[in-house]
């Protein structure tokens, strides 16, 4: 069910089915189950009993900002790196306007840029999670579209969202009992291998042949296995 909040898992229900519980009492079975909750994975994992591993939460900040149609058809993607300072992690990035057509408003278009380094440290929970960000990354920000896209103007919005990440940066993608699978640590990167992660993970579920050797991506690799302590909201897809 989207947007079903998930409050109890059980993945040895009768007849060796999932069945999951939301927080209005509705029931859900299904045959298998892929847990695919971002930020809230060992949060699921701990409610089906199964052992949560070690994922770090990055706060990770962008913003949109206006620029004239004109304009906009010149900026184009890009990333840029340079020395870490301080608070600054040194990657930035500009995605154009042809990326954020959703976003229009009074004959302007808008760029997103963004970083890609954390606000603050690593957090284990989204209990603790600030989605305000940072007013000094923001600030950075600001100041390199300043340097770098002079034409650009005004800040629009500003976002801080979670990027779940494993130590060395691969995905999770392994079962984790008979009738369940996992994908996590994103890494931050994960929406550009969707249809790919997808049929991975219907794979391990299904018996068919995966489509890539997902032995590097296994949930018992010695950067991944563990218990990393959480509380915070949950979800799940459940599949028949």
């Amino acid at each position: 069910k989207l947007n079903s909040k998930i409050v109890s898992m059980n993945t040895q229900g009768p007849e060796g089915k999932v069945v999951a519980v939301t927080e209005n009492g509705e029931t859900i079975t299904a045959d298998n189950a892929v847990i695919a909750s971002g930020a809230w994975t060992n949060d699921v994992l701990k409610l089906a009993g199964i052992e949560e591993m070690n994922l770090d939460i990055w706060q990770v900040q962008w913003a949109h900002y206006e620029v004239d149609n004109e304009v906009a058809a010149s900026i184009p993607q890009a990333f840029h790196f340079r020395k870490e300072n301080d608070i600054c992690g040194g990657l930035y990035y500009v995605f154009p306007s042809s990326a954020s057509e959703s976003k229009n408003n009074g004959g302007k278009s808008y760029v997103k840029v963004g970083v890609d380094y954390p606000t603050g440290g690593a957090l284990s929970e989204m209990g603790s999670f600030d989605y305000q960000g940072s007013e000094q990354v923001l600030k950075l920000i600001d100041e390199w579209v300043e340097e770098h896209l002079p034409s650009v103007g005004k800040r629009s919005d500003s976002y801080c969202h979670p990027y779940t990440m494993t130590e060395d940066s691969y995905f999770v993608m392994d079962k984790v009992a008979d009738n369940v699978a996992v994908f996590s640590g994103g890494s931050g990167r994960a929406f550009k291998f969707g249809p790919l992660i997808g049929d991975c993970m219907a794979s391990l579920l299904t018996g068919e042949e995966s489509p890539v050797d997902l032995a590097p991506f296994s949930a018992s690799r010695a950067v991944v296995c563990g218990t990393n302590t959480s509380v915070a909201q949950t979800g799940a897809a459940l599949v028949e």
